[in-house]
Parts: structure tokens; sequence; C-alpha cells
């Protein structure tokens, strides 16, 4: 029996390569690093509720000005200028690929009267900088629809970064900084991709296990000669189709022209395999989450122990407001940077921020429903009903950022130590 082993290696976050004969810089060997961070996006479950729920939170409801109203003309003519529709797309860039690009539009190329008339998402994983001139200034990015399989004959488009033009067309790049990476920005949860590899490959082996459950963990010999090539795959195929799968049969009817040919099956089975993979399941899951800082899986949805959603009041009211004070916070305020940087060109800069999102257990007409469902409930328990319902409308009226109160350094003390006995 002739056997292979497999070295694994550690997962490397791949570096900026720069090569003598091309203009651009490579995002790793193949160049191809922004769809694998896409892959791992779509193929694992927490790690996908991790990102869209987060970006749905930055996003909130919105941006707006201060001291408008929703529905003023400043917001209009703002919403106007970068619609929600870019503005989510360049929010889940930026939490997905670790870098997002907003293609700003002028009214006119060249001239320091032009104005900016728009801004609009552009695909980051479209895009590979230029070489750093001597001042370390990307002053370009160039443009190819599909970077793995250009041809040394396709044309690049080239774009120039904002501020470095008279072009009609800029790109404002929002790429966070990162020690030792001058042209890409490793994701923030980079420390967590072999784990959400991890969970594909668990759910991939699952999927397995249900439509072909004979495979790899049985060995079935037929013990009456070896028959030819095309005799051996009719029979594997009929094995395999009347005892695989699902619907897969259980009984075998065989039939042998004495006891020492008889065909024999055996197991190539994994001890505690279900306890096994659920460890690993949740392992993985855990990890991702914790990679992508959240405070509670109750934010994303995910259901943590408990007997119900109430249970968890407390749990989601306190870590709402430590997640939005140390993570989504810390996002609106790069994109709202990046925006003001942007609208300066025009003039004055209004004083822009993101209406907040708040769980769907502390709003008003959620509680509302609830009372109007409770059909049987004591004085006490009413009167306790009444007196958190006050407490979560004072809480719902108040700006739910830690960074807007007074007492920032006694509120983050307290919610911190809340969580941690939340979660012992």
């Amino acid at each position: 029996m002739n056997l292979n082993v497999i070295n694994l290696s550690a997962y490397e976050i791949p570096k900026a390569i720069e090569e003598k004969h091309k203009d651009y810089v490579q995002y790793g060997d193949d160049n191809d690093y922004y769809t694998f961070l896409i892959q791992n996006y779509l193929h694992s479950a927490t790690n996908n509720a991790a990102i869209k729920s987060i970006s749905d939170l930055i996003y909130g409801k919105g941006i707006c000005i201060e001291g408008s109203e929703i529905d003023s003309n400043e917001v209009k003519d703002l919403r106007d200028l970068v619609s929600h529709r870019d503005l989510k797309k360049i929010i889940l860039e930026r939490k997905m690929l670790g870098q997002a690009a907003m293609q700003v539009i002028y009214s006119k190329a060249g001239g320091n009267d032009r104005k900016v008339v728009g801004i609009k998402h552009f695909p980051i994983h479209t895009l590979r900088p230029e070489k750093m001139n001597s001042d370390g200034v990307i002053m370009n990015y160039f443009y190819h629809p599909d970077w793995v399989n250009k041809r040394p004959t396709d044309q690049l488009k080239k774009i120039p970064t904002f501020g470095n033009s008279k072009e009609i067309i800029e790109l404002m790049i929002l790429k966070p900084y990162v020690s030792g990476y001058s042209y890409f920005s490793p994701v923030g949860y980079s420390g967590v991709l072999p784990y959400c590899e991890l969970e594909n490959e668990i759910s991939d082996y699952l999927l397995n296990e249900a439509k072909n459950s004979f495979s790899g963990t049985k060995v079935i010999n037929f013990n009456n000669g070896v028959p030819s090539s095309e005799e051996r795959d009719a029979i594997s195929r009929d094995v395999k189709n009347k005892l695989t799968g699902s619907r897969g049969q259980k009984v075998i009817v065989a039939f042998n022209e004495s006891a020492e040919n008889q065909a024999t099956v055996e197991d190539i089975s994994l001890n505690d395999a279900p306890a096994h993979y659920e460890y690993l399941a949740n392992e993985a899951m855990h990890k991702i989450l914790v990679g992508h800082r959240v405070t509670s899986p109750m934010l994303l949805g995910i259901k943590d122990g408990g007997n119900g959603l109430a249970s968890n009041s407390d749990e989601i009211m306190v870590a709402s407001q430590l997640f939005n004070s140390t993570v989504i916070r810390n996002f609106q305020d790069e994109i709202i940077d990046s925006l003001s940087e942007v609208l300066e060109v025009n003039g004055e800069v209004p004083e822009m921020y993101f209406i907040t999102s708040q769980p769907i257990e502390f709003t008003d007409d959620n509680q509302e429903d609830g009372a109007e469902d409770a059909s049987v409930v004591d004085e006490k328990d009413s009167k306790k009903s009444e007196d958190v319902s006050d407490d979560q409308k004072e809480y719902n009226r108040e700006d739910q950022n830690l960074s807007a109160h007074n007492d920032i350094k006694n509120n983050i003390k307290y919610a911190v130590e809340a969580y941690i006995d939340l979660n012992r």
C-alpha cells in the first residue's frame, strides 16, 4: 500500500508583491486574495452572519446631518450625493475585504472651482495599487474586471487617487493603517480565517455524509476474484446507487458460493464522531465571533442559551451598548471622516452622523405588541413589566453610543463588568 503524507502549513496573510516588469502591485502570490475573502464570506455561516449584521448596524438607518430633520432638504441633498445603495456597498466591502473604494465624481476636469457632484461605490477587488512614488504616495490604481484571468495584452485602466489629479473621476480609498502593510490592509478578522475555512469544511463533510452514508466509513470487499475494469465500475456504481444517500437501502442481499467467498463490510469510523464535529463547529463559531469582536451572539440573531429572548434582554441591552461604542462607532467615524474629506472640496462640511439602529426588543412598537399578547399577568409582574418598559423607553430615547455620554468612563466600566458577569 502506498501512502502519501500531506504537510498542512499554517495560514499566512498574503503580502503585497512588487515585480519589476509590472506597474501595479499584486495582492498575494496568485493576485487573488480578495476572492479568498469573498469565498469565506459566502461559505462560512457564522462569518457571513457576522459581516452582514455588523454592516447593517454600521449603516443603521442611514446618514444624517446634526441639527437637521431626516426629511430636510440638507439631508436629501446629502443622500442624493451618496445614495444609500452605494453607502451600503462601501460599508459591506470595508468590513468584508478590509478596504473599500469611493468613486468621486467632479463637475468638470481641472480648475479650482469644480465641485463634487457624486460619490459612488467602486468594487475594491477590481483594483490594484500603482507602486508608490518617492514620497510614499499611491498616485493611481489600476482597474481590471478579472485579475486572475488577465492576459498580457489586456489594457489596464489607470484611475487617480483623490486629490492627486485634475481628472473628472478620482478614487478615495478607505484603507486603515496596519503596521507593515503599505499597499493593502488585512481584514480585521484575519486571525479567524482558518476557522472560517474549518466551518466550511465541516459543513461540506456533513453534507457528504448525508448524501454518501457509506463513503469514507465503509469498505465492501468482494472475495470471489478480481473482475475486469468495466465490471468493477458497474459493480461500484450499483452499490453506491443502492446503499448511499439519505434514502439508501438499509438491507443488503448477497449471494455467495461459499462462506469463504462471502462479501465483507468493514468499518472505518471515527469514535464519537457526532460529539467531535459538534465541538469543532461550536469552537469555530465561537472563535469567529471573537474575531469580529461580537460582544453577544444575540446581537447577530444567534441564540445562545437561556429559555427565551426575554431572559436575555439585559444581556442584549448591555452588549448592544458596548458593541456600538467599541466596534460600530469606529467604522462609522472612519466612513464619515472619508466623506468629510471629499466634501471639503465643495466648501464647509456639515456635521454628519449615522442614525443608530437598536435591537427590536427595545423598540416601543415591540413593547406594545408584547403587552397586547400577554393575556394573563398578575399585578406584581405587571408592575415590574411597566417599570422595565419605562427604563427601556428612556434607554431608547438616549444616544446609544457611550461616547455621547458625559460620564463615558463610568458607563464603559459598568458595561464591561456587566457583560463579564453575564458570560460567566
